[in-house]
């Protein structure tokens, strides 16, 4: 369609949903998909190009960049809370969906502290409606386009609006916090505020971040941040005990290439909530590219917690029951599966592993360096999480 030479002479091009599907079959809803950066097409990244709905069926691609960062350390004291003790159909030491976060959020005092006043959940789901807004310069007319609110609170002062996620991002499309924010400023036409949050259930830690709108793209205020979890005893557990046992792992998958355990974590979680679920249908929950999706899915198999059949990705036995742990416990089980290898247990000590062991897991030259990167990093995370309790 020759749209960069349109894009360069005139800032934008938009495109209709047919002409996308003409391409390649896909539907333009999945195509368009965008939550994170990293959800770009490559060649939309190094041209600098972001595309977002405009009306039912057309979209515009433009010079801009519409996506707010966050940032994965949480410099704000973490609040400890009691679990709420009357409620018996929510977990809230192993929450796996992003509505029961949100449940369990406002079912406890977190929605009430950090909006400084009580509050109902008034708005929920998808809805379509009109706005106008200006992103670097490209001006936006918004008409009849789909806009979801994970979680709307209605207080005496003002509208709440949280958008949820299980796990971290560092960064997030604004179109998930400026469509519904301005939506409902216009709704309401200055009777009461209208608020938004960046809700990430990260770990055991949850995080209200607030979005503030700069008439541009906006920013995630950390500054204001509030971070809760709910109180757990300290487990008498230490990660130098594990003992070495090969049968824990499965060595016909490679060696692990997938820093964040963090992820792994999440994506346990996420699997566990469906009987089927593809490797294209993971990718829409997290803000990584297919390839890493393969790595961390693979490092999933490593630990022996999931497998594939067909084009369904599946737990295993042992993965169902560790992912109906609490997060503590899960972490724990977690480590004790990854130390169990003998170049982890040999990592976690600090001892230098021979020659012979390093070739026992058929390592290229070329991806030793990028392996151990990731074991460093599992350890730091586990240490963190264990032995400075």
């Amino acid at each position: 369609y020759k749209l960069l030479s349109e894009i360069r002479k005139n800032g934008f091009v938009d495109i209709t949903s047919n002409q996308i599907k003409a391409v390649d079959g896909k539907e333009s809803r999945l195509m368009t998909k965008t939550d994170h950066r990293q959800n770009l097409p490559e060649i939309m990244r190094a041209e600098g190009l972001s595309i977002l709905a405009i009306n039912n069926g057309t979209y515009r691609i433009a010079v801009n960049d519409p996506f707010i960062d966050i940032q994965e350390n949480i410099s704000t004291p973490i609040v400890e809370l009691t679990p709420p003790r009357n409620i018996l159909s929510i977990n809230p030491y192993n929450i796996k969906s992003e509505s029961a976060a949100l449940d369990i959020a406002a079912i406890s005092d977190m929605n009430r502290i950090v909006f400084g006043e009580e509050s109902d959940l008034t708005i929920r789901g998808r809805l379509r409606g009109s706005l106008t807004f200006n992103i670097e310069g490209i001006f936006y007319d918004i008409d009849g386009v789909q806009i979801e609110v994970d979680g709307g609170y209605e207080s005496a002062n003002a509208i709440h609006l949280i958008e949820a996620k299980n796990g971290y991002r560092d960064n997030i499309n604004i179109r998930q916090l400026l469509y519904p924010q301005l939506y409902w400023q216009n709704e309401l036409a200055g009777r009461k505020q209208i608020k938004s949050y960046i809700f990430y259930l990260q770990g055991d830690i949850f995080r209200f971040i607030p979005y503030e709108y700069d008439g541009i793209v906006g920013l995630a205020n950390h500054a204001e941040e509030k971070a809760f979890r709910f109180t757990t005893p300290d487990l008498e557990f230490s990660l130098y005990q594990i003992e070495i046992n090969r049968n824990n792992i499965d060595y016909t998958t490679s060696f692990p290439q997938a820093d964040k355990l963090q992820t792994i974590d999440t994506m346990l979680l996420t699997i566990s909530q469906y009987t089927c679920l593809s490797k294209e249908e993971l990718s829409n929950f997290f803000d990584i590219v297919d390839r890493q999706i393969s790595y961390y899915f693979s490092a999933l198999k490593w630990l022996k917690l999931c497998y594939e059949e067909e084009d369904c990705l599946l737990l295993t036995q042992r993965g169902r029951e560790i992912s109906n742990l609490a997060y503590r416990e899960r972490m724990k089980e977690i480590a004790k599966i990854i130390f169990s290898d003998p170049l982890m247990n040999t990592l976690l000590h600090e001892r230098r592993p021979t020659d012979i062991l390093l070739s026992s897991y058929n390592l290229a030259q070329s991806t030793i360096n990028r392996r151990m990167q990731t074991a460093r990093a599992w350890i730091t995370h586990l240490k963190n999480l264990f032995e400075n309790q």
